[in-house]
């Protein structure tokens, strides 16, 4: 016998028929019906809760979030707790942090070293970066989504340049751009584009005076068919509950939606970074990795639910 949850569920399902059907004799005595139907009572509670355990042990789609220049995953986090409330129980979120930058100031690459005139032009310039989500794909993959907002907008068709093909099945992409001022990158970016046809979401805020709407766009034509959302009311943010697009936002995790949408919005909820640029500018203290695990029913109780109902069913 394997013993994972989806062993238990054939074994659970039988357990659940038997003690669903009429029992295989009624005693005149009844004392000794009652304990009959004690036994029954006590395997069906056993194999519902052996299928509670199966179901509730199951992973959920999880998501790789990139935060934005200067902030942290932890922070990030924060600043979109609209969004993971929304998707809780659907979709487990995972914040990484940028290898560069310090404290709780992180990037996922450093301006050039001669000022946003003088382009750098190593395509592994950050080498780092690409490290570091590579351990935690390794560690905690499968990943469903690569979502990205600003600097970390930017830094999503990077990795996905370097990922394996298959890695993500869709990408969301907040407040982004091209990351102009680091030509290696845009060439690796460029050579991987449109990446397999990946589906992607692009949304941007009309009154985004960090990274204007048109090199968001920029960035959109670099896949094939994204879903474009232009939230009327949205700065520099992803967008919260108060936004008119962010309903459109969760169909589109849930979904893939392709078609480009507007909408009008009201307040996001979030914090901005980096300038038009690609600057990086520090905003909100945090630190670390932040992630949430699915619950994962202990063996020990597994195996003592298996030998109860067993032992109901053969005393």
């Amino acid at each position: 016998l394997v013993c994972t949850p989806n062993s238990f569920r054939p074994l659970a399902s039988i357990l659940r028929i038997i003690a669903l059907s009429p029992p295989p004799r009624f005693a005149p005595n009844p004392l000794c019906f009652l304990v009959d139907m004690s036994r029954l009572l006590l395997i069906t509670v056993h194999a519902s809760l052996l299928l509670l355990l199966a179901r509730s042990s199951q992973a959920l789609p999880k998501i790789l979030c990139l935060h934005g220049g200067g902030m942290t995953g932890a922070s990030f986090s924060s600043s979109i707790q609209d969004l993971q409330n929304a998707l809780a129980g659907e979709y487990e979120f995972v914040f990484a942090d940028g290898a560069y930058g310090s404290g709780s100031s992180k990037l996922w690459v450093s301006d050039p070293p001669g000022g946003k005139g003088q382009a750098t032009t190593d395509p592994h310039f950050a080498d780092l970066s690409l490290d570091a989500l590579d351990a935690i794909v390794a560690a905690e993959g499968p990943f469903y989504g690569l979502l990205g907002y600003s600097q970390g907008s930017a830094f999503a068709p990077v990795y996905l340049s370097h990922a394996p093909a298959g890695t993500f099945q869709k990408v969301f992409l907040f407040c982004g751009y091209v990351p102009s001022t680091h030509a290696g990158l845009v060439s690796s970016i460029d050579a991987a584009s449109p990446f397999g046809g990946l589906p992607a979401l692009v949304w941007m805020g009309a009154n985004d005076y960090v990274i204007s709407n048109s090199m968001t766009s920029e960035q959109a034509a670099l896949f094939t068919s994204p879903q474009i959302i232009t939230s009327s009311a949205g700065y520099h943010a992803v967008p919260g509950q108060g936004d008119g697009t962010f309903s459109q936002v969760l169909a589109s995790i849930r979904s893939g939606e392709s078609d480009s949408e507007s909408g009008s919005g009201g307040s996001g909820s979030g914090s901005g970074d980096d300038s038009s640029g690609g600057e990086n500018v520090t905003l909100d203290p945090g630190a670390g990795v932040g992630s949430s695990s699915p619950p994962y029913a202990p063996f020990s109780l597994l195996f003592i639910l298996l030998l109860s109902a067993v032992w109901e069913l053969i005393y």
